[in-house]
């Protein structure tokens, strides 16, 4: 780990550097075009990497995270607690430069949730550059933006299980969370309307790192010799339409429903007796779709993965947090219990959170943006207008948005100053492509002695996708559900170092992972989810109506209907 009073710089045109180019126009793709050409040609350039490719649209600054220095992918074990003692996970840690001369590249250990909380905390603690006032990067970035830090996803799981521990909340058999340190990554050339250019975070070496950091700089000339190659073959869009076709030719993915109308009928009438009884006011119940990505046996044809449906989902839903990432799964110990790969896919329209910092007073402060209430986007101008109003107008979603505020209100009460949670807006409306939401929004200011991955991990799983109260919810999630949720529903975003970042709720999101019966077919599962809050006041038809409406648009992307 470098030192505290390390600093840490840029590597730009201007400054020396083992790179011969630094932006690339990559035929002006948008990124989720992009994404896809990427991990097919850096695979093709050095499959041994371990690159984890991460993307996130972040509200129209889009970062594209390609080989972390440092990731850590969490995993559950068969390991049973011992009566009132903690949970412990298998965290594999993966070092891109051996992260010093005295480790391995991949190690395992056997630690808590809050164990592995606190590293995380110290390890950014360690690069936060906050007192380095010059050659320092920060200034030349916004907190709305990542410029250095953490990049990955927690699932649902994982946190609804350390929230309910006694319940024994069901793990999916694939990562719980995986966060990585991005030192090497692209961003939009600032100030331009196209291209990309490589940031490489260098750190002033100690005599521990100097082997580190060496190996990085023969790993970034390579890298940046791929990126001269994969911009060359973009460049000419009809020299290479052969290849743009085969990118294009996805395979037709059709997911089904894992309940039946009746079936949601019963777990609806189920979820109206413990709102009946008193056990909470309003319960998130969820169903899935799931299919099958076939592997291509074909050697000509590149294999199927998730991503390749990134550019026309992306494209359809134009999702503010949108985001993907990949984790190789192959060097985990016993990895015959776990899938070898795993692809997370989110169309989200929704923030969790964003932290910002003020680098004046060194305070930091965080917003919130709970979505509750939905309604369907209209065939013609009238009927959209009609729907619109309607979710204005409708004093359940009210009541339900007013549910999850307050919640919320509470989970940042314990780590905000007091009296700075603030609601300077409440049931405002957000128009997507498929459906028009009830926004709030929520501030804060955190108190000096509180790290913002605290209060990131504190939260989760977000309100907004359990009900209230939490804990009881999840319980019953659990129980309705009878299906883990993996990845849906957690969260996906970035945190810098000096604490400024911003966070999805993983929602219209796809998962694929490899399935134990299906290993020798090669098949790997894809999966999709779609809820809604349930009050006493809910009509079962119009929930399950709303399910529909939300990812009835990615349904038909997938099956390559639109």
């Amino acid at each position: 780990m470098v030192a505290p009073n390390q600093m840490i710089t840029e590597q730009t045109d201007s400054d020396p550097s083992p790179a011969s180019k630094s932006s690339w126009r990559f035929g002006d793709l948008s990124a989720a075009e992009l994404m896809p050409q990427l991990r097919r040609h850096l695979l093709n350039q050095d499959d041994a990497a371990n690159w984890q490719l991460a993307w996130l649209n972040n509200d129209g600054r889009p970062v594209i995270g390609l080989l972390p220095k440092v990731s850590w992918s969490v995993y559950a074990t068969d390991q049973k607690p011992f009566k009132n003692s903690v949970n412990t996970y298998r965290v594999v840690k993966n070092c891109r430069d051996n992260c010093s001369t005295h480790s391995k590249p991949t190690t395992t250990a056997y630690m808590s949730y809050l164990e592995w909380q606190n590293e995380l905390i110290a390890y950014s603690k360690a690069y936060d550059t906050d007192n380095n006032r010059s050659n320092n990067i920060n200034s030349k970035s916004t907190n709305s933006s990542y410029h250095h830090g953490l990049v990955g996803f927690v699932g649902y799981d994982i946190a609804a299980y350390e929230l309910s521990p006694a319940d024994r909340i069901e793990l999916a058999n694939q990562p719980c969370a995986s966060l990585g340190h991005y030192d090497i990554y692209l961003t939009p050339v600032a100030d331009t309307d196209t291209g990309w250019e490589l940031k490489s975070i260098q750190t002033n070496s100690s005599s521990e790192e100097a082997a580190g950091n060496k190996a990085k700089d023969e790993f970034i000339v390579a890298l940046t010799s791929y990126l001269d190659e994969l911009d060359k073959k973009l460049s000419d869009k009809y020299l290479n339409q052969a290849q743009f076709e085969d990118a294009s030719n996805i395979t037709p993915l059709i997911l089904t429903p894992r309940w039946s109308k009746s079936d949601y009928q019963q777990a609806f009438d189920r979820t109206q007796d413990y709102l009946q009884q008193g056990d909470c006011y309003q319960i998130n119940l969820t169903q899935k779709w799931s299919g099958y990505l076939p592997y291509k046996s074909d050697a000509t044809q590149p294999t199927s993965a998730l991503i390749d449906y990134l550019p026309s989902l992306h494209h359809n839903t134009q999702a503010p947090f949108a985001s993907y990432l990949s984790v190789d799964g192959a060097s985990v110990e016993h990895v015959d219990t776990f899938n070898h790969s795993f692809e997370l896919l989110s169309c989200s329209p929704e923030l969790f959170f964003t932290f910002t910092k003020d680098k004046a007073t060194n305070k930091h402060h965080i917003l919130t943006k709970p979505i509750k209430g939905t309604m369907p986007r209209g065939s013609t101008d009238k009927q959209d207008e009609s729907y619109k109003q309607q979710l204005i107008d409708s004093e359940k979603d009210r009541a339900e948005n007013v549910m999850i505020v307050d919640l919320l209100r509470n989970d940042l009460g314990k780590y905000a100053k007091i009296g700075s949670v603030k609601v300077p807006q409440l049931f405002a409306i957000e128009s997507f492509s498929n459906v028009h939401h009830m926004v709030s929004t929520i501030t804060a200011e955190l108190k000096t002695d509180t790290h913002p991955l605290a209060v990131l991990f504190g939260s989760l799983p977000a309100g907004s996708i359990t009900g209230t109260p939490k804990k009881r919810s999840v319980e019953i999630i659990a129980e309705l559900e009878s299906t883990p949720r993996g990845a849906y529903c957690g969260t996906m975003g970035y945190m810098n170092f000096d604490g400024s970042g911003q966070w999805n709720v993983l929602i219209r999101t796809l998962q694929a992972n490899g399935s134990a019966h299906n290993d020798f077919n090669k098949e790997r599962q894809i999966n999709l989810w779609a809820g809604g809050g349930i009050t006493v006041a809910s009509d079962c038809d119009a929930e399950y109506q709303e399910c529909l409406d939300k990812v009835g648009n990615l349904l038909a992307v997938l099956a390559n209907k639109v």
